[in-house]
């Protein structure tokens, strides 16, 4: 297997009056053509946004995006007159198909929102747009959490790509282990907090590991942690510059 270590201190920044986000992949005037996104992945995005503070409507279009809130609210409107207002421990899912333009804000006037966006290339272009939100088990102790996949086996949120997401809470020594993937394939490890070593590798809060072969691995917690896990699609996907 081949590993791709990136710690968080080099992931890019962003820090404004309403918004401070870390990109693991380019992004928004953060650019690095080793760091274009991993196979169908495209972004992974850690938000906080200051009370009231907020995106106005903007478009996207043929992009899956994923919405993960872990504190407070965020408030959505999307030009297809969907709205709602996603809690921390629920998941958002807009496909943006053919073209949608939506606004995010932080409903409260006093307290911030963090949240993880992450944006998923389709598997076809000029789709109908879609929205849908769905509680997410991000607390799952010691074992796997299906959050997405491509076919929205146990209860996942179904998306138009065949990737899928997955997170546990994993304990002080405990350890889980992958599945293996078929050739084509590379996993993805996220480190939301805490510690965990996975073939050798420390990982510690927002580093990232990226492991390109069909093998299981182990992954234990040297400190309590959350993680993520993403089985990504690698083939067809041409890195940009």
């Amino acid at each position: 297997m081949q590993f791709f270590l990136h710690k968080s201190d080099e992931r890019g920044t962003a820090n404004h009056s309403w918004l401070h986000s870390r990109f693991s992949f380019s992004f928004a005037d953060y650019h690095n053509r080793e760091r274009m996104g991993f196979g169908a992945l495209r972004v992974i995005n850690d938000d906080i946004i200051e009370p009231s503070g907020g995106f106005g409507m903007h478009p996207h279009h043929d992009m899956e995006i994923i919405t993960i809130v872990t504190k407070g609210a965020l408030e959505h409107k999307d030009s297809e007159g969907n709205s709602g207002i996603i809690k921390a421990g629920e998941i958002q899912y807009m496909s943006a198909g053919r073209g949608i333009e939506h606004s995010e804000f932080n409903p409260s006037a006093k307290k911030k929102t963090e949240l993880f966006q992450i944006w998923i290339i389709p598997r076809e272009k000029g789709l109908t747009p879609h929205y849908q939100q769905h509680k997410c088990d991000m607390d799952r102790l010691n074992s796997w959490a299906l959050l997405v996949s491509g076919d929205g086996r146990k209860n996942s949120l179904k998306i138009t790509q065949n990737l899928c997401i997955r997170v546990s809470h994993l304990f002080l020594g405990h350890t889980l282990v992958s599945d293996s993937k078929k050739s084509g394939y590379g996993r993805l490890l996220f480190v939301v907090d805490g510690e965990v070593n996975v073939c050798g590798y420390t990982l510690k809060r927002r580093d990232e590991l990226q492991i390109i072969g069909d093998e299981t691995f182990e992954i234990t917690a040297c400190r309590d942690a959350h993680i993520l896990l993403f089985d990504v699609p690698l083939e067809n996907f041409k890195r940009e510059v």
